[in-house]
């Protein structure tokens, strides 16, 4: 039995994702997650879903995040770069701090969900102790011809950040949507998608899925709805829009049950360019369509990475040209894939 220890960037959904899709793996195989140190901009948003199932053993640290641009629709990279150099003394304050609980707890192993603060704190952990990296950054990595568009130094920053993940790990797990070869430092596996949204049975309805984590591009939905009779969609997010919702669209803040819920009757998915959304939605061939965020350089790539794949289309707004392109997949290779993902990451504790 392996103690474990989860480290877990919270900027967005997916790392918290795929922290809770590990953690049933691990239960089954009858190892124990021990803590769970969360890297978030705000203690005060750790979402319900999430801190209700490490009751007692979830804490937080801040960690640097993204400046979002006033639109709403991208973020800012030079700004955001400076913004977080002048955080670095919190920075160091608390790499220093989840090292030192680390050496407290002793666990067999600490898996780094892609988190560089906590990348540091791995540095110089007591001696016996596994570390694991894991996340879809590292199979960009590997296959960096999905990320030619872009600034040069935006491609530079991306690759910086990874590597200094990688220096800190003893082993690096590259979630990936197909089946690929490695490299000698980096093992590809599969997604690590949560059982709730394996064992759904999909039933295409008549209401499209939403979940924007770059809130702007909600305008462009209301707008499509307006102009669409008949358009119905379900729109996750935490805005809250001052004016008039046509009729149509219901608003949900983000809940991950009733996300699971509303998905197994989707008619398709609309969704930023996230790795996580994607890995749910493949699982059963939804019809998919994302949208990168403005001057978001991973997203960029992610989208690359979800084209090559036939998963979905990649679409700079919503409209009705993204409707017509969404169309549905045949998911039964892909979820062959998916469905040895619990059994090539318990291998990697084991041996």
């Amino acid at each position: 039995m392996a103690r474990c220890l989860f480290i877990v960037q919270g900027e967005g959904k997916g790392h918290m994702s795929q922290a809770l899709a590990l953690k049933e793996y691990l239960l089954e195989e009858g190892h124990t997650v021990e803590a769970v140190y969360l890297g978030i901009s705000n203690p005060d948003a750790v979402p319900a879903y999430f801190s209700e199932n490490f009751p007692g053993i979830l804490f937080t640290f801040r960690s640097p995040w993204f400046l979002r641009t006033p639109n709403r629709k991208g973020v800012y990279v030079g700004r955001t770069l400076m913004f977080n150099l002048l955080r670095s003394r919190i920075y160091i304050r608390e790499f220093k701090r989840i090292r030192s609980k680390i050496n407290t707890i002793r666990p067999d192993v600490v898996f780094n969900f892609y988190e560089m603060v906590g990348s540091l704190a791995m540095r110089k952990i007591d001696p016996g102790i596994k570390r694991i990296a894991l996340g879809h950054h590292f199979y960009l990595h590997l296959n960096r011809s999905l990320c030619k568009e872009g600034p040069a130094w935006h491609r530079y920053l991306l690759q910086m950040h990874t590597n200094l993940i990688i220096s800190s790990s003893d082993k690096v797990l590259a979630l990936s949507f197909r089946e690929e070869q490695g490299s000698s430092d980096i093992q590809v596996v599969p997604p690590l998608v949560r059982r709730e949204f394996r064992e759904m049975i999909h039933t295409p309805g008549k209401r499209y899925l939403v979940y924007l984590l770059n809130e702007g591009f909600f305008y462009e939905l209301l707008m499509l709805a307006r102009d669409l009779p008949g358009f119905q969609a379900d729109l996750f997010t935490s805005l809250k829009p001052d004016m008039e919702i046509p009729k149509g669209i219901t608003l949900h803040p983000f809940d991950a049950k009733k996300f699971s819920n509303l998905m197994a009757s989707c008619r398709a998915l609309i969704s930023t360019a996230g790795f996580d959304t994607v890995a749910e939605a493949a699982y059963h061939g939804i019809p998919l369509a994302v949208i990168p965020a403005q001057n978001h350089f991973e997203q960029k790539c992610n989208g690359a990475d979800i084209t090559a794949k036939g998963i979905g289309v990649v679409v700079e707004q919503i409209n009705q040209a993204t409707l017509d392109k969404m169309t549905p997949k045949d998911p039964v290779m892909y979820r062959r894939w998916v469905d040895l993902a619990g059994e090539q990451i318990i291998k990697c504790i084991e041996e």
